[in-house]
């Protein structure tokens, strides 16, 4: 009876022991699920839906963007968790232990986030002026009586358009598939205020009527990405550029997300944001006075930057201008990138763009308003 006890006592510690060990599978950490449903968190942003466990899978690999060279990473099922630090172009392994029989190896890969330095000349071209509104307009005053703002005057610049932006971006909610009827800030924001809800292109135009109301000079920035001729999706984006008179330099903003991008405090324009994100990703900063529902810097660079590549912009930004502004019959002015082909057709919309001067002059596109 001794020897049965004992044995019955040894076999229950290896089985203990055994059952502590289930925790890794060849040194490979081991996490346990009920339900294939997953989420996981990539630095501070979560993504729920994403992806499921597969068992049947041999080796399932989870490919994140790493921004830096260290990512936080979080995977989450509905009982159990692990996370780590992973560097870049490198790979971490688990299982996950699905209704305690099932392993699903899982891998997590971290490529790095795909950048372009893009340039641009430096020499302005003499024969090539943007206009902007100088002096009264009936409209602006009519815009201002109908919907006003009131900012602090002690408000510095940066301030006062932080205070806009924050204005405009709730005014509606964004549907990228519902455009306005007419395209100036009074007649959107009566639809918005009927409950409207419209694409990036209606809150540049507002932010840009509205800005240009309250004495700045502001004018909506078209971004295209490199690949417009032919790309398969929508190539553009709509946003903004205001110039802060006290800082004398134009700033880029999205009223779509709601955001200023500034570089240790310094707000950016759009060139600049691009080279930020292409060389100084941990030490700019996307500010904003929205609360609950504003946007990860991961998240919005992911969407904004490849868009950041042809931009354009109206010649003449005028209100009530009888002969509008034109350089060689073009109403607009694109920056192109110095190497770049010049865009002159974009196939996803079937359309020409014959309405450009081009230019590869930075300092043509962000001269001083005059």
């Amino acid at each position: 009876m001794k020897n049965y006890i004992a044995t019955l006592v040894v076999g229950v510690i290896l089985a203990a022991c055994s059952s502590e060990k289930k925790e890794t599978t060849n040194e490979i950490p081991i996490i346990k699920a009920t339900s294939t449903e997953t989420a996981y968190k990539v630095d501070s942003d979560w993504y729920k839906g994403n992806w499921s466990i597969a068992p049947q899978v041999a080796h399932d690999t989870l490919q994140i963007t790493s921004y830096t060279a260290k990512t936080a990473f979080k995977f989450k099922t509905d009982i159990d968790s692990i996370e780590f630090e992973i560097d870049v172009n490198t790979s971490k392994d688990f299982y996950v232990q699905l209704n305690d029989s099932l392993l699903a190896h899982t891998i997590i890969t971290a490529v790095p986030f795909k950048t372009t330095l893009v340039e641009y000349n430096k020499t302005a071209d003499a024969d090539i002026q943007i206009k902007y509104q100088h002096g009264k307009s009936k409209y602006l005053d009519s815009l201002k009586e109908a919907f006003p703002i009131t900012i602090p005057e002690k408000a510095s610049d940066k301030e006062k358009v932080l205070y806009v932006l924050n204005w405009t971006n709730s005014r509606w909610k964004h549907n990228g598939n519902n455009a306005p009827k007419k395209n100036d800030a009074i007649s959107i924001l009566q639809e918005a205020a009927e409950g409207g809800q419209f694409p990036c292109f209606a809150y540049a135009i507002v932010l840009r009527d509205q800005l240009n109301a309250l004495g700045f000079k502001a004018r909506t920035v078209y971004l295209k990405t490199a690949d417009a001729k032919t790309r398969k999706r929508p190539p553009g984006h709509v946003a903004t550029e205001v110039f802060l008179n006290d800082l004398q330099k134009w700033v880029f903003i999205d009223g779509q997300f709601n955001v200023m991008p500034t570089l240790n405090g310094k707000p950016l324009n759009a060139i600049e944001f691009q080279n930020a994100i292409t060389t100084d990703f941990e030490k700019f900063d996307l500010e904003s006075l929205a609360t609950a529902t504003k946007v990860s810097k991961t998240n919005y660079i992911n969407f904004v930057y490849d868009y950041l590549f042809y931009l354009d912009t109206t010649l003449d930004n005028r209100y009530e201008a009888t002969k509008r502004h034109m350089v060689d019959g073009k109403a607009s002015l694109m920056l192109v990138p110095s190497g770049a082909e010049n865009l002159e057709h974009i196939n996803f919309w079937d359309m020409d763009v014959n309405y450009c001067k081009y230019t590869t002059s930075a300092n043509t596109f962000y001269a001083k308003p005059i």
